[in-house]
């Protein structure tokens, strides 16, 4: 049977390099009334950029539509797949899961869509694609497969820190927050994407350099007596992230991370000084 495995922009796949085949539905980034497209015509670099020239740059986000959503599928049952899986950031984040949800009842009757809600996002999010093509590739089945991303989702977080919280709080995207605003915006918080999907402030420090020691704190804690696969996240400040590879290699022995950048559209909610590490417990083949 023809299987496609996709994923969503935000699985920060676009600086990842590897041979899956693996096809990318693009979320869509608005500034200044101008569309770009997630990882295509909106490069992190570039994106980031923007930040540093307009310390008051609000940009926004456009989900891919159902209608697109169609087109793809129904393109895919002309290539002569049977099946798409479809793997999508956390569904308490954005709307994408339950979009392709119902993309999928409207060309039921053209080709099986399968989509798995991966509960969390970035290079997190886009190592379930990465697993789930393997596996395809190696003739799992769809409820094997499955099993084995469902042990993932029990064995993955993200602990990071962003100086601006302001899209976060505003959009409902950040839960467990008391503090007002003004308040908010004087520190720098640890912050973890949870077992549900969902960002939650877990700790507030003073300064960027304690955030960072707490993140490691928070690693040391969370790796205990399991093997897991860490990488390095950051968005635009590359003097923080040297001072934190600093950190990590200091406090923990850890040295020459995997380093991916948060794509535009996460950098939109995150803003440019977003800074931590994903945490993926190494899985074994869930028979």
């Amino acid at each position: 049977m023809k299987i496609k495995v996709a994923t969503t922009s935000t699985s920060c796949l676009d600086y990842y390099s590897h041979s899956c085949d693996i096809d990318i539905f693009r979320i869509k980034i608005l500034i200044d009334d101008q569309e770009y497209i997630d990882g295509k015509t909106m490069k992190y670099d570039q994106f980031y950029q923007m930040f540093k020239n307009n310390p008051d740059f609000m940009p926004k986000t456009s989900q891919v539509s159902v209608g697109e959503m169609v087109v793809y599928f129904e393109k895919l049952a002309l290539q002569g797949y049977q099946k798409v899986f479809v793997t999508t950031l956390s569904s308490a984040l954005s709307g994408t899961y339950n979009a392709i949800i119902q993309a999928g009842k409207m060309v039921s009757d053209k080709i099986e869509v399968h989509c798995y809600d991966t509960k969390t996002v970035c290079f997190c999010e886009g190592f379930f694609a990465l697993e789930a093509y393997r596996l395809f590739a190696e003739g799992k089945s769809l409820e094997q497969v499955v099993k084995h991303l469902d042990f993932i989702k029990e064995n993955n977080t993200i602990f990071f820190m962003t100086k601006k919280l302001t899209q976060l709080i505003k959009n409902g995207r950040l839960v467990g927050v008391k503090s007002s605003l003004g308040r908010l915006l004087r520190i720098n918080p640890i912050l973890q994407v949870q077992r549900d999907g969902k960002i939650a402030l877990i700790k507030k420090t003073l300064s960027s350099h304690k955030a960072l020691l707490a993140i490691t704190s928070k690693i040391k804690e969370y790796t205990q007596n399991h093997d897991y696969q860490i990488h390095l996240i950051f968005t635009g400040h590359p003097e923080l992230k040297n001072e934190f590879q600093q950190v990590l290699e200091t406090q923990l022995g850890l040295k020459n991370l995997v380093q991916i950048p948060l794509t535009p559209v996460v950098g939109c909610h995150v803003g440019d000084s977003a800074i931590g590490v994903g945490i993926i417990r190494k899985p074994k083949f869930q028979k």
